[in-house]
């Protein structure tokens, strides 16, 4: 999908969903206070934390990759028993 999606990791309420962007979107993030702690994580690695006023900015990379999936599984198989789903 040329896209892009930003996701909250444990937002406070459910009104924050992920949002689908255009591929050519250029974010801009920018912490505008020191009330509470703030860590930025990218793509699961280890998050450090940010400090007031500090700015990131996300664009799609230029890198891209294949993904390998069993013919004979799935993504709704994995589901299924992960989930336990009809047993």
């Amino acid at each position: 999908m040329n896209a892009v999606v930003i996701t909250p990791i444990c937002p406070f309420t459910l009104s924050n969903r992920p949002i689908v962007v255009p591929e050519e979107s250029l974010i801009k993030v920018r912490l505008m206070t020191d009330n509470e702690e703030v860590a930025l994580t990218l793509d699961g690695q280890v998050g450090f934390p940010l400090k007031v006023r500090d700015r990131v900015v996300i664009r799609k990379s230029n890198t891209t990759f294949n993904l390998v999936q069993p013919p004979n599984r799935n993504y709704f198989d994995v589901l299924r028993d992960k989930l336990k789903w009809g047993r």
